[in-house]
């Protein structure tokens, strides 16, 4: 099982707008409340955007007010997996101008090529991208990440970001749908990257991952989250201690094992609930609860509401 993909599955990644930058002279770009509209342009049941900005020629910096400028060069990928707002320029010094002041009368859902020259300067060019979820529906994967971070991608990687600038630049009949699906697989190799990077005593969800006994309880969790799991199952199956498992899945991950297993029947629930017409009951099944009453007070307590309501919330914003 591919925990990160199944992750990302149900963060139920949607639209994306991704564009070139090409710019000339000195610059910097701000984008505040200018994420905020991109959520509004992207599908019903965006609750959140992504940002990531990756350096094709040039040297480029970024920071989100009021943190230091990180600077980034050639097949770095700047990540901003909160939305923050930032600023992105060639250098610290340089006066800001808004995106939308950029983006003039253009439509944002429309926006391929974005070019203008400043002056005498250095040339960027860089992929910009803006991916939709709904970071409710697993938030461990988003808790564990900074507000910034730096992925260098590799040359496999390479091949899959020039395939995304022609798309990006591409008027062609079902280009939509591959931007989308290139936003998501770019998404997916920073992370990638990301984890790859943690130090040893990192923590968060990814840590966990490629940690071999936490990353052991995660996959039999998410593989058969309706099985009685206990600590002490749990811990035997993953050949530790249930004092050593449940005291370094707190650190790791920040909460007991049981609080993690509830959350992840929960969060497989709210996904059965917006892709199936199972019963509220059979959903409880589906997850390990025995009664339905116990289901329903445990997911209102995790998403503050019923699984009725949720059902129909998700159910109107895909329309």
């Amino acid at each position: 099982m591919d925990l990160l993909s199944d992750a990302l599955a149900m963060v139920r990644l949607s639209g994306a707008v991704i564009f070139r930058v090409d710019v000339t002279g000195p610059w910097c770009i701000t984008a505040a409340s200018e994420l905020d509209q991109i959520a509004g342009a992207l599908p019903p049941g965006t609750n959140h955007v992504i940002a990531f900005h990756i350096v094709r020629a040039g040297e480029c910096r970024l920071r989100c007010p009021p943190d230091d400028w990180v600077v980034a060069r050639p097949g770095d990928a700047l990540v901003l997996p909160h939305g923050h707002a930032h600023e992105l320029g060639d250098h610290a010094d340089n006066n800001p101008i808004h995106f939308k002041t950029l983006l003039g009368d253009r439509s944002l859902l429309d926006l391929r090529d974005m070019q203008f020259e400043t002056g005498d300067g250095p040339h960027i060019e860089l992929l910009c991208g803006f991916l939709g979820c709904d970071q409710r529906a697993f938030s461990p994967l988003f808790a564990g990440l900074p507000k910034l971070f730096i992925s260098h991608l590799n040359d496999n990687a390479s091949g899959l970001v020039n395939y995304a600038m022609e798309e990006a630049l591409s008027k062609a009949a079902g280009s939509a749908s591959l931007r989308v699906r290139m936003a998501e697989l770019l998404f997916l190799e920073t992370l990638r990257e990301f984890m790859r990077s943690l130090p040893v005593d990192a923590t968060g969800w990814l840590a966990g991952l490629r940690d071999p006994i936490i990353g052991k309880v995660l996959h039999l969790m998410h593989e058969t989250p309706a099985e009685d799991w206990t600590v002490e199952v749990l811990a035997s199956r993953a050949a530790c201690s249930r004092s050593r498992l449940a005291e370094r899945f707190k650190t790791v991950i920040g909460e007991t094992p049981m609080h993690y297993l509830t959350r992840v029947r929960m969060q497989y629930a709210a996904h059965r609930l917006a892709e199936s017409r199972c019963t509220v009951a059979g959903v409880a099944d589906e997850v390990g609860y025995a009664s339905s009453a116990a289901f329903q007070r445990a997911f209102k307590r995790c998403f503050g509401m019923p699984p009725a309501a949720w059902r129909r919330e998700t159910a109107q914003q895909a329309h």
